[in-house]
């Protein structure tokens, strides 16, 4: 293993001080052909060889100093287990100080606790809601010198990554650090990966795969007393009922949640339980009550652009126009950015253009629309878009496009 940190390590920082390779060979007194053939893991590398290539850089590099001490690697592992366990107790923010402080000291970087350290600034980085996937490629590219478990939290920091940006790949990346936790003793760990794991079978539109892992999730969550993350599963579980299409079950566990919790939970939580619970009642089609829920959960300032969509089709299909114009113009004015906001706007214009009768506008946009849902299924506006779809063409009385429309209707039923 120290062998392969050698050779993981003199490659970066060759690479980091742009230095040629017949430079530091010259320094050594050794054929360009041995020092290339030691980066490569071809040539075993000595401790003083390694030392030597150290004392190059210090000797050119004011800037550049390495750290001996052996019990660096040590700390900075149990380091990246203390911020495993914050995790699943979800007390990452306090976590904050001890990393940077940690990250503050040069002698962290530069030791034998290098890449484990590369880790705790991503780690820093994703506790700090800051970007972290560029840091991955690297990470990966070095999996070999960690231990199972930096790797399971590698890959599931990986996975959230894909999980942020509607891939798939995410449901693979969380499989693969379960089978890298099973042997890591942290009450609550597997728990939170399952966890994530339902979080991206019910973004892929897989609930039935989802439902099969709450039991087993919320067992290792009581066994660690992780009470926030069993209240986040109880939430995602009357998801997924919704999903599933139980309704019974799911409007069940909402008003137990906002039964329960509303004195204790916080304003973020309950808005996202009413927010959801108005998307439980728009699917059956109680019009009414899902815009109330939404009202209640806008007034705890969740900020979910989803909601938008709740009010808007629900106004419509109560024969409320004016009011579904008003939430499309509310929520167009928020200038939203991110990706699922411009999704959300570009079904809200689609509605706002079957509204106001503007049929050309009104085809073009619905059928720009319905391809770009196919990575945005947990959006699920597709249903509405087609019975818009379907009640222009009535109105129309143009029973060839009709037609094609039912069909396509019915293939996304089917599949």
């Amino acid at each position: 293993m120290k062998n392969i940190f050698y050779q993981y390590y003199i490659k970066w920082l060759r690479d980091f001080f742009y230095i040629g390779q017949s430079e530091i060979a010259n320094a050594l007194s050794m054929s360009v052909s041995a020092y290339s053939k030691m980066e490569q893991g071809k040539k075993t590398i000595r401790d003083e060889d390694f030392s030597a290539i150290i004392r190059f850089y210090e000797e050119r590099k004011e800037c550049y100093s390495f750290c001996f001490d052996e019990e660096k690697k040590e700390k900075a592992n149990t380091l990246i287990r203390q911020c495993i366990v914050s995790f699943v107790y979800r007390n990452q923010k306090e976590m904050l100080p001890e990393l940077e402080n940690y990250l503050s000291d040069s002698t962290n970087l530069h030791s034998f606790a290098f890449f484990e350290t590369k880790l705790l600034e991503m780690i820093y980085e994703y506790f700090a809601d800051l970007p972290f996937q560029e840091r991955l490629p690297f990470l990966l590219e070095h999996m070999d010198l960690r231990a199972p478990t930096a790797q399971s939290m590698i890959y599931d920091l990986y996975g959230l990554g894909k999980l942020r940006n509607h891939d798939n790949k995410a449901i693979e990346l969380f499989q693969i650090a379960k089978s890298l936790s099973i042997l890591i003793h942290i009450p609550g760990w597997i728990g939170l990966i399952d966890h994530h794991l339902i979080l991206a079978y019910l973004q892929a539109m897989k609930p039935e795969k989802a439902f099969l892992l709450f039991e087993e999730c919320g067992h290792e969550f009581q066994i660690a007393g992780a009470h926030h993350r069993l209240l986040n599963l109880k939430f995602n579980q009357a998801h997924c009922y919704t999903k599933l299409g139980l309704f019974e079950e799911s409007n069940a566990c909402y008003e137990n949640m906002i039964q329960t919790y509303h004195q204790v939970a916080d304003a973020q939580f309950l808005g996202m339980v009413y927010g959801n619970y108005a998307w439980n009642k728009l699917l059956q089609k109680e019009y009414r009550k899902a815009i109330d829920l939404t009202q209640k959960a806008i007034q705890l300032q969740y900020a979910f652009a989803d909601l938008y969509i709740t009010l808007a089709y629900s106004n419509y299909r109560l024969g409320q126009p004016e009011n579904a114009l008003d939430a499309i113009a509310t929520f167009r004015g928020q200038n939203r950015e991110d990706p699922r906001s411009k999704m959300v706007l570009q079904f809200l214009e689609v509605l706002e253009s079957f509204l106001l009768g503007r049929k050309k506008t009104f085809e073009r946009l619905a059928n720009q629309l319905l391809p770009r849902l196919e990575k945005w299924k947990d959006l699920e506006v597709d249903l509405f878009v087609y019975q818009m779809l379907i009640d222009h063409y009535a109105r129309m009385e143009d029973e060839h496009a009709l037609c094609v429309v039912q069909a396509k209707l019915i293939d996304f039923l089917m599949h």
